[in-house]
């Protein structure tokens, strides 16, 4: 947040409402808000899917008590829509604020139901990032499914490549981060601190997920 500050940018961070850690620091979290970052719906719980674990881990998690195998439509309703009460109350109200899937999974129940998580996301949420790794087309991408890229390690540059090549098309690039610095990062701060600095000086439009979102939407709009 620092990096992207310095540089004149805000961006949007999704917060799992029940993490301890998150809850030590609401206060953080809604002055950020209120210097214009996006501070999105995670969920409460981060339920995910379990195959993806057992057919690489060959075990679930300890972590992953519910998993989405298990999740009803009502369910599921009830944990996005607590998530979004819990922000609004306890954040601050955004009527713009979108959704993250936790674990990049898109469905519920044993036999992959993804309509009933759309319609649980679109009772509060008119957007939502996926993990799908693709460039988002601005003219036909599904705004439940905003595609984005991770990055992780110590190098900017596949994440440059990637913006390099939105901006080469017209496309919109969204990148995630698990973390940038600190115990538990995925992302090197000083690749971070390079990818940003790249971004500011080719003059990229930089800003959260909602802020693109709408305007997309709008011109989606405009073409029916």
């Amino acid at each position: 947040m620092p990096d992207l500050e310095a540089a004149g940018f805000r961006g949007t961070f999704y917060l799992q409402t029940a993490r301890e850690d998150m809850l030590r620091r609401v206060t953080d979290w809604r002055a950020a808000h209120t210097r214009g970052h996006e501070i999105g719906n995670h969920t409460v719980h981060h339920w995910c899917r379990a195959q993806p674990y057992l057919e690489r881990m060959g075990r679930v998690p300890d972590w992953l008590k519910h998993p989405l195998e298990s999740v009803s439509p009502t369910e599921i309703a009830t944990e996005v829509a607590a998530a979004a009460d819990w922000l609004d109350q306890n954040i601050g109200p955004d009527a713009d604020r979108t959704f993250a899937h936790p674990c990049g999974a898109l469905a519920i129940g044993a036999e992959p139901d993804e309509a009933s998580y759309d319609a649980a996301i679109r009772q509060r949420h008119f957007a939502a990032r996926t993990c799908i790794p693709e460039v988002n087309d601005p003219a036909t991408v599904q705004l439940l499914r905003i595609g984005g890229f991770a990055g992780s390690g110590a190098t900017a540059q596949p994440l440059i490549a990637h913006c390099e090549a939105a901006l080469a098309t017209g496309g919109w690039t969204v990148l995630l981060f698990h973390g940038i610095g600190g115990p538990s990062h995925t992302f090197e701060r000083a690749a971070h601190q390079e990818l940003v600095a790249h971004l500011k000086a080719r003059d990229y439009w930089v800003a959260p997920v909602k802020t693109v979102g709408r305007l997309v939407e709008a011109g989606q709009k405009k073409r029916r």
